[in-house]
């Protein structure tokens, strides 16, 4: 299943936050993060080419800071799906049945002891740096999710124990930043990430509740999913180039820079597309063409819009491209 692109977005933008120098990293593959595509989807595989690209020589502690820069801004239809829940149990469970919709990668769930709820998150891999740096990301950010969506529903925080997946640092300094962000009733060393608080939370209702929007997002989301699951199968090179190429608008990498992120030498990856009668430039071009037509179909943007999110230096040059693809001028199809 693919994925939004919000994860990968959140990530740079904590990155930057945090100081690290991810737009060095993301422009030697030919990416800018300001010209990410929201509107895209990933592929789990190529999201996780891209992160050993900007994750390189970051401190898996980093994680922690990185975090607690991701926000509500950009989940949609599931952030109002959650505001209009009845009650906590119900955003709970709704939370965990669209986690796919989320920054995370790994998998939620509910553990359950007398008079006591978790919110339990098992991240993805736990044995490699790069893994847990992804996870020290993603439970920071989940913990900072819960703290806002909280606010935004008009609820006071509920006390909180939390339990880490991770190793207790022996450096104070670094000890004291766990404090600081997650509180003092904090645990590591656990299986998972384990947020603990009184069962009776569950019950708390939403002041925000509306049975008719929630149930208007609820569709809106269950489409959501549907359009992930479109490509389940694992991609072949050509869509690998494909889906790296659909990230962001404007100028695209180049073949170079896409064989950078891929992991793949440039002469490999040409070599490659040839013995599959493809090429690089062919499925750039019919990724453009796709984009055109679909740009010029939603009626929202002008030709010289068009051709800037193409990445035509001058809208006369995507004239001549799109009469040389179609047979017409971009202007007589619009008619």
């Amino acid at each position: 299943m693919k994925r939004s692109i919000l994860g990968l977005m959140y990530l740079i933008q904590g990155m930057r936050r945090a100081g690290i120098a991810v737009d060095q990293k993301l422009h030697s593959i030919g990416l800018r993060a300001d010209a990410l595509d929201p509107a895209s989807i990933i592929h789990p595989s190529l999201e996780w080419d891209v992160l050993k690209v900007i994750g390189q020589d970051v401190a898996p502690e980093k994680g922690l800071f990185i975090g607690q820069h991701y926000a509500l801004a950009g989940y949609g239809p599931l952030l109002m799906l959650l505001v209009t829940s009845e009650n906590v149990r119900t955003v709970l469970e709704q939370g965990i049945l669209y986690q796919s919709l989320t920054h995370l990668t790994g998998a939620l769930s509910l553990k359950y002891t007398e008079h006591k709820v978790a919110l339990c998150y098992a991240p993805q891999d736990l044995n490699s740096d790069l893994g847990i740096l992804r996870a020290q990301c993603e439970v920071s950010g989940t913990h900072k999710f819960i703290q806002d969506l909280y606010k935004m529903m008009g609820l006071n925080i509920p006390k909180i124990h939390i339990e880490l997946p991770f190793l207790r640092p022996e450096n104070q300094e670094f000890l004291n930043n766990y404090h600081d962000y997650y509180g003092s009733d904090l645990g590591f060393g656990s299986k998972c990430a384990e947020f603990w608080f009184d069962d009776a939370v569950l019950n708390v209702q939403i002041p925000s509740a509306d049975k008719m929007t929630f149930k208007i997002y609820e569709s809106k989301c269950l489409a959501e999913l549907e359009r992930l699951k479109v490509d389940e199968q694992i991609p072949s090179l050509v869509q690998r180039v494909q889906n790296y190429l659909e990230l962001q608008q404007g100028v695209m990498p180049t073949m170079a820079e896409t064989a950078q992120a891929l992991q793949i030498p440039e002469r490999t990856l040409r070599h490659q597309l040839q013995q599959l009668q493809s090429s690089y430039k062919q499925i750039r071009e019919q990724l453009i063409k796709d984009k055109a037509l679909r740009l010029i179909e939603y009626k929202e943007y002008s030709i010289e819009m068009i051709a800037e999110l193409l990445g035509y230096s001058e809208p006369a040059a995507f004239n001549h491209a799109f009469k040389r693809w179609f047979g017409h001028s971009p202007r007589q199809y619009f008619k």
